[in-house]
């Protein structure tokens, strides 16, 4: 499987898992190349991807849209450590799902435990990540990035 086709693939299964996990209408703007192999986040989460497919997938925003997004999930407001939990949790949540339904596309993979990155942070050497701007009604901009290895 070329990596351009590997990458909608994946692409299309995450869409999928932001729609069922996320309880709030998102707007699922267009994919693009990010323009630097360095990421730079606030609040985040990495998870790294093995099997077929190897790489990464990031899930960056403020922590005020990952506030309200636990908000719409829990019915309740989350802070400090919780926010953090709930960050890396949620990230857990959506590359699992998104295993699954990549793997209904026929793609073998699985995920490592989510990596909750805080504070200013920039990622170095991710690969010609993808971004998918995700507009999440009443919470915010979020991206989710996904960068895999060379086949």
């Amino acid at each position: 499987m070329s990596n351009a086709t590997m990458i909608t693939k994946l692409l299309n299964s995450a869409i999928h898992s932001i729609k069922a996990v996320i309880p709030l209408e998102v707007e699922i703007k267009k994919p693009k190349m990010a323009q630097t192999n360095e990421v730079t986040s606030h609040l985040g989460v990495l998870i790294g991807m093995t099997g077929e497919c190897k790489g990464q997938l990031i899930l960056k925003a403020e922590p005020s849209t990952f506030g309200e997004i636990a908000n719409s999930m829990f019915g309740m407001k989350v802070e400090g450590e919780m926010l953090f939990s709930f960050t890396g949790e949620l990230g857990n949540m959506l590359a699992g799902n998104m295993t699954t339904f990549a793997s209904q596309q026929g793609i073998s993979m699985d995920i490592t435990p989510p990596t909750v990155i805080e504070g200013k942070t920039t990622l170095h050497n991710i690969k010609n990540p993808v971004e998918l701007p995700i507009n999440v009604s009443g919470a915010g901009e979020m991206s989710f990035l996904l960068s895999i290895a060379e086949a």
